[in-house]
Parts: structure tokens; sequence; C-alpha cells
């Protein structure tokens, strides 16, 4: 306009405004002319056109990335395998390493073997759970007990590396017995035994790719060839047989360097070669197609979908081999970025391997995925709201709204409301009306925004209303809105408040947090001081009943069929009550629920209560009167981020608003039992014991730390877990925690048994492992030192006994023997003369008239006899 010579700045004044799909054009004094109409005219078609195209809605997975900032040793992912303890290991620029859903370990290195890469392939377990590998210098490892250990041939290998520059592909058999290593190019296949023998597999000279297969495992070898030649040999050999395919060769010549040989069910190969895709089908080609992409890995689902990685094309699934055939995948993720492995672990999860940011990982496949909404890519969805029927709105907090059809997937961006610190978004189906509270509020009606400013008459209102909630009052345009000191009733049609229950300058203030409008024409909001209930005229009553949850704030307010109000206080949970009863359900934390502090409710089909907190969110689904089954969603579960604000139902699909953007959820990935826990290694008055050793312990083992871990990838190292030490006649309570080691101390000789268990996302508890040890006593403690004892100590005991006895005996015989002698003596002396003597002596006494001295003697001879 200013370039045009006919129109000058001085009487003229433009002004174009934008609503939807009206437009005005006004100038001041006279008529603009034509080539100015046009211009405008086509300005503001273009506009319009630019501001409401529909853009097609893509949805990806919530993928987690492991990259260097988590540890991972290096961004460039060649190779991924889960071992059978259930470790992920990976193969990277710098080596290889091992995760345990917590941490990336590279394990003790002084022999330089994680200073180079280790390529796709090239990781392999034995029987005796040994990870084998072969790096970049053709050097060949093995880690056992978190030690690095060279292959006592490596010589070998060197020098009979003949061709080829590295080994990519390797295969281990038994205990590390017999070791095949595949090379990149020209150099077949190496098999090692024994002291160092070898032997070469090498087919026919004149074959293109190699595939050498054992065990259900197979690696491919290259055999550069020159373009000119009509046809390509493929050989699949394997130690007991040679099968040789001869495959058309391309019209088109073509130089790509990338190549893929994937075993499929069914006796099928996917085979790339010089931008060319092959499928064989038991031996015959199926198909051929030339590919613009350069596909690294391929990965087969079992009901026929499939996972392809591309070489700086990123992820693509195709629902089957025909959508594969025709390039018609069914979604693209991870874009520029070269996939080189796609696996799955026991869990059901998935990892893809790049070769820029490391690892990607997805807890389940099209059980939820992220909406791929550029407004949206880093932004935090506050809001939501829908028609019931398939059209969403969702909101930021800085008032970007968009608009979703969930049936075509087309999304388009609403003109701006005005609307700064959305609060809530609201759909009225009867007045086609979305309503959007914040500050200030606004209402989108016939494609054009209406700014909620119109009531400067009336006393009190402020000029730009600022509303926590606006909800629909009956099927009219009237709305009603809560916010600071203020719950309003008020018509759109002509503006004008129909009531106002605000607060005057004499009571104290108050803020409303949200209102509802029952079909029975009830309002019901939430204040500081908890439900209340407006009566028109009547002001705001408090129901008549007496419970600690009525009297919390809540944020959030919904209906059941049955008119009973599912509202949300906080420290309570969910509560459930129907108007006019005494019966009060509340379901919190016990029931199941992620948290007792609930932000947002949404009340979906068959009265199944969507509950919105910052630990995730929570679904109840009725089974009976008042009785609830509850089942959580987390980022275990795939969503994109723990905080949900919002959430919503559309048919059979939940919209979930959350702070890394919209989530579509469909389902809950299947039910993995989360498997028991580890034992990784404990230590004894910081003595490293291995657990082979560990079931009997020293008397002075008094200090002891155990350290255990779930391998569970998709809790992303959050994982709860329940411990007890079980001692003869002590404790058997559950001690919980979210730490990986227990320190017990003091611990007295006798028998123990620790049990560890870990919890999944819903709340269910792994089988018990079980570590039991014994601390033994000292030695003078033990029964057979005691029995030893006690035995010396008897024969002691005894031995004294019998000593005593000997001597008693030997006592006795010894008197009895002095008296055997003394009578001896004594009988000797009474002999026939003795007597005869005694006698004749008395006699004489008698004779001599010695009476006394005869008496005396007679006595003393009676004595005597």
């Amino acid at each position: 306009l200013r370039n045009n010579p006919s129109i000058t700045r001085s009487n003229h004044y433009f002004c174009l405004e934008l609503s939807g799909q009206s437009s005005r054009c006004t100038t001041s004094n006279q008529q603009l002319p034509a080539t100015v109409k046009h211009s405008l005219l086509f300005a503001f078609l273009l506009l319009v056109s630019c501001a409401h195209a529909q853009q097609a809605l893509e949805f990806a997975p919530a993928f987690r990335n492991y990259s260097t900032d988590r540890g991972l040793p290096n961004n460039c992912v060649y190779d991924i395998y889960q071992d059978k303890t259930g470790y992920i290991w990976v193969a990277t620029d710098n080596g290889v390493c091992r995760f345990d859903g917590y941490a990336f370990e590279q394990f003790s290195d002084t022999l330089n073997a994680n200073l180079t890469s280790v390529m796709t392939g090239a990781m392999a377990e034995d029987e005796r759970g040994r990870l084998w590998y072969v790096d970049f210098q053709s050097r060949l490892f093995y880690i056992e007990n978190g030690i690095i250990h060279p292959y006592p041939h490596n010589a070998v290998i060197a020098a009979q590396k003949g061709q080829t520059d590295f080994f990519h592909g390797l295969m281990v058999e038994g205990g590390g017995a017999d070791i095949w290593l595949v090379s990149r190019d020209n150099g077949g296949v190496l098999h090692l035994w024994g002291d160092g023998q070898y032997e070469h597999i090498l087919p026919s000279a004149y074959h293109n790719l190699q595939i050498f297969e054992k065990n259900g495992k197979s690696q491919y070898s290259i055999n550069e060839w020159d373009i000119e030649i009509q046809q390509t040999t493929i050989v699949l050999s394997t130690p007991d047989s040679i099968r040789v395919w001869v495959l058309p060769s391309p019209s088109e010549k073509r130089m790509d360097s990338g190549y893929l040989a994937q075993r499929l069910s069914g006796d099928r190969w996917c085979l790339y070669l010089r931008g060319y895709l092959y499928l064989l089908q038991q031996g015959t080609l199926a198909w051929m197609r030339p590919s613009e992409k350069i596909p690294h890995s391929l990965w087969e689902e079992p009901d026929g979908a499939l996972l392809v990685g591309y070489r700086q094309g990123g992820l693509a699934r195709y629902r089957s081999m025909d959508d594969f055939r025709a390039a018609r995948p069914e979604g693209q993720f991870l874009p520029g970025l070269s996939i080189s492995k796609i696996t799955r672990d026991r869990e059901g999860g998935y990892w893809i391997g790049t070769q820029q940011q490391g690892l990607f990982y997805c807890p389940a496949w099209n059980r939820g995925s992220m909406a791929q909404i550029p407004l949206l890519a880093s932004q935090e969805v506050v809001a939501l709201a829908s028609d019931g029927l398939h059209r969403l709105f969702a909101g930021t907090e800085e008032g970007h709204i968009l608009e979703v059809d969930a049936v075509t997937e087309q999304w388009i961006e609403l003109p701006p409301s005005g609307c700064q610190f959305l609060n809530r978004l609201h759909f009225n189906p009867h007045s086609q009306t979305l309503a959007a509270a914040g500050e200030p509020s606004a209402f989108y009606y016939k494609d054009r925004w209406e700014i909620f400013n119109s009531y400067r008459e009336v006393a009190g209102l402020a000029a730009k209303m600022t509303s926590k909630c606006l909800y629909p009052s009956g099927g009219s345009r009237s709305w009603i809105t809560v916010g600071v000191n203020r719950l309003v009733k008020f018509s759109l049609d002509k503006p004008f408040v129909v009531s106002d229950e605000s607060n005057n300058a004499t009571t104290t203030p108050t803020r409303f947090y949200t209102v509802l409008e029952a079909p029975d024409g009830r309002v019901w909001a939430s204040r500081n001081d908890g439900l209340v209930e407006w009566k028109i005229g009547a002001g705001l009553l408090r129901p008549p009943i007496e419970h600690p949850a009525f009297r919390q704030t809540f944020l959030d307010i919904d209906l059941l069929a049955d008119s009973s109000l599912v509202f949300c206080p906080k420290g309570h949970g969910v509560v459930i009550w129907k108007p006019g009863s005494t019966e009060v359900t509340e379901i919190g934390t016990k029931e199941g629920l992620l948290s007792n502090r609930i932000h947002g409710l949404h009340v979906g089909a068959n009265g199944v209560i969507w509950a919105c907190t910052h630990n995730g969110l929570g679904r109840l689904t009725p089974l009976g009167p008042r009785q609830y089954r509850v089942d959580n969603f987390t980022v275990q579960h795939g969503l994109p981020s723990n905080t949900v604000n919002d959430v919503t139902t559309l048919g059979d699909e939940v919209w979930v608003a959350t702070a890394k953007g919209l989530f579509r959820m469909q389902e809950k990935p299947s039910e993995t039992p989360i498997p028991a826990s580890l034992f990784t290694r404990v230590l004894v008055n910081n003595v490293l014991y291995p657990s082979a050793t560990f079931s009997s312990l020293p008397h002075d083992s008094a200090n002891v730390v155990i350290e255990y871990l779930s391998l569970y990838f998709r809790s992303n190292g959050h994982i709860p877990y329940r411990f007890r030490l079980l001692r003869p006649g002590g404790d058997t309570l559950w001690t919980v925690t979210r730490q990986r080691q227990v320190y017990f101390s003091n611990l007295s000789p006798n028998a123990y048994r620790f049990e560890v268990q870990a919890q999944d996302e819903d709340g269910r508890w792994s089988p018990v492992s079980v570590l039991a040890f014994t601390i033994r006593p000292p030695w003078w403690a033990t029964w057979w030192a005691r029995t030893a004892g006690a035995t010396v100590l008897g024969v002691l005991v005894f031995a004294a006994y019998r000593y005593r006895i000997g001597q008693i005996q030997k006592e006795g015989a010894l008197r009895e023997e002095m008296y055997r002698l003394e009578q001896s003596a004594l009988q000797a002396q009474m002999n026939p003369h003795f007597i005869f003597n005694c006698l004749n002596s008395i006699q004489h006494f008698i004779l001599k008239n010695e009476p006394d001295a005869a008496v005396l003697y007679l006595a003393k001879f009676a004595k005597l006899v």
C-alpha cells in the first residue's frame, strides 16, 4: 500500500480484522481503489489459509533416551544384547558396557580393551554366562566376575585375519571351546578351537554374500564384486551344509554401500544388496525392489509387523511384509538418525541403538503414543476438553490452543485467544462454545474468540475477569465462573450478571477453585474451606455431613451417572458422595492410588474415573456398588511424564495432558512379572565375599553389607524394595526402601536368612530372593569344643574317682592285713605253754594269799583272751 501512488498516507487509515472467516476493511473518507481491495482480499485469504490449514497428526512412542549424559560410554551404538541373567550389554565406539536399569558399567580395563569399537554382531554369551566380544583391532576378550580377560590365542587371530580389516560377527559355543569370527570383507569365517587350532570356512570365490548360521544365529560376510556381473550369488553355510541362492542382478546398477541379511519366520530371508531389497522364501525369490534408504537393522514382531532401522533415515514400522514391500510405513520415528540395532527384552520393551544419540527405549509399542505436534514439542499441556464426539481441544499455560480431530487425525491451531495463564478448558456441546478459563477468560464461538470483559457497569467486577474454572449452566449460553472472592453466573447472549456470590469488604477473603452444576440444577463449588453448595438467593451452604474430606480444598469435581459427586480433597485421594446420603467412599493410596493429592478428575464411559497426579495417572474401574479396581499409568507404562495435568476420553481413546506434551493412551503394556532380585555384592567387614562362599562366616563377621537389584528396565531405576533378616526368635516384619543395599552391624553368631523383594509399577511384589548365611561361633563356643571339654572333664573326674577308690581299697586292705597280722601275733601268743604260765602265775598269787594281784592278773588275762 505504501508503494501505491494513488494512495497517500495522510488521508487513509486501514484496519484489517481477521476473526475466523470474517474480515472488514475500513477507510476514512473515500472508497479504496480496486487494486487495493484485491490486495487486501488476497492477503486476508492467504493469512486465513495459513492460520487455519489443517495438518496431519502423527504419533510416536514416548522414547526414553540413554546417552553419554546418562553414563553411556559413547553415543555411537552398534549392538545390544540381553544376557541370560537379564543385563543389557551395549557395544559402542568405546568398547562394551553393562546396564542394570540404574547405571552403565564398564569393567576394570587394564588391557585397553574398551578403547576401540565393537561392531554389530560382535558380542556373544557362552554357556557359563561369560560375555565375549571382539573389538575393531580383532582382539577377542571375555568378561567374567567383573574382570576383562583376553582370549589366550589372540596371536592366532591376528596371524589369520588375512585380507579383512576387522571382524564384525562372533559366535561362541560351549564355554568358549569353539569360536567363530565372521569378517567384514572377503575374509569368510575363522573357526578356532582347542589350543589355538583353526580353520577357514571359505566358500567359492564367486559368492557376493556369505551367510554363516549356527544354532539359530547368523552372521554375514561381504565379497565385493564387479558391478557388471549380471547375477548375485548368496551362500548360506552352516557347519554341516551349504546352500547357494542365485539372484537376478537388477537392470539399474546402484553403488549403495550397505548390506543386510536377516532371517525371518517361515524360512524367509530379507536381504539388502546394492540398493535393492530382496525377500527369499524357502530358497526362492519372492520379490525385489529398489530402496532409497539403506536398512541397517530389522526386527520382526510375532504378528508379522516389522521394525526397520535405516542409515540416517530413522526408524519405520510396517504393519506387514506387504506394507514393507510397498514402502508404506505405519509410522516413522527418530528422524535423521542411523539405527544400528533393534531388539526386544524379556519384559517386552524395545531397545533401539543409534550411531548419533545412543540408546532409545520404549516400554511397549502401540500401547500409547505422543502426538507429534510442533506447537507442543517443548510445551506443557495444562488443559483438555472434548466435544464428546471426535474433536479434542488442548491448551498450554501460555494460551496456545489447538483443535484435534481424532477421526481424521488432523490438527489445527486456533487463533490467539488473548488468554494467558490458562487454567481450564471446557466445551459446551449445546451451544458449541469452547471456554478458556485464565487471565482473562475467553470464549470461542463461531470461529472467533470473545474476551470476558463486558461487565464494566457491574460494581465490583474487574474489566477482564480472571477465572479458575468456567462451567456451562444448562443448555443455554449461560456459564458459571469462579475465582478469587467470586462465584458468578452470567450469560453470553446479553452480557449481564445473572447472580453474583462475592465476598464483601467485611468478610474474610475466600478463594474458589472449581464449580459444577448438576443436571438437577444444584451448583457445587470448592472453597478454601471445602465443599459448598450455592443456592442462588440463599447463599453458600455446607453439606449436612461430618467428614474431614468435606473440609478440605479440592481442585476438580465431576459427576457419576447416578448424580454422585466425585471430588478430590487434598490428602484424601478420590471421594465419592451422593447428595442426601451419609455414605462416603474414599479411595486413596491404601487402595492402590499413586497419590492422595489429586488435581484433576474425569468421569468417562461406564463410570470409569480418571485421576491426575504428579506421580502418574490413575484409573478407577467400577466393580460394584462403591467398589473400584485401581490401575495406574506412569512413565513405566509409556507416559512421557508422570506429571499429568488433565485427561479426557474420546470413544475408546484416552488423551492425557502431560508436562512433556499430549499423549494418546490406548492400553497398558502386557503384564510382565518383575524378576526376582539379584545379589550383586556382599561385603563382610569391608571385605568382598563371593556369593559361593558366603554361606558360612567367621565369628567376628559382625558388619555385613548386602547389595541387590532387580533387572526391570520398565521402571527406569525407580523400584521400591522390601527386605527382612530372619533369625531364630527374631522380628519378621518387612522394611520398605528404595535403596539397593542394606547394612547390618553387630550381628551375633547365629543362622540368618535375608529376604528381599522388588515391586513393579502396579504394586505387585516379585518372588522372594533368599540369601542364607551363618555366622559361626568362636571355636571355644562350638558344640565339638564343648563336647570335647565335657569329655575331658568327665575323664578327669572319673580318673580322680577311680584313684580315690583305689586309695581307699589299698588302705582297707592294709588295715585288714594289720588286723590279720595282729590277730596272728595274738593267736601265736595264745599257745598252751603261755596259758599254763598265766594260770600258774594266778595260782601262785592265790597260794601266797595275794588276792589283789591275783584278781588284777586274772582281769588282764581275761582281756587278752
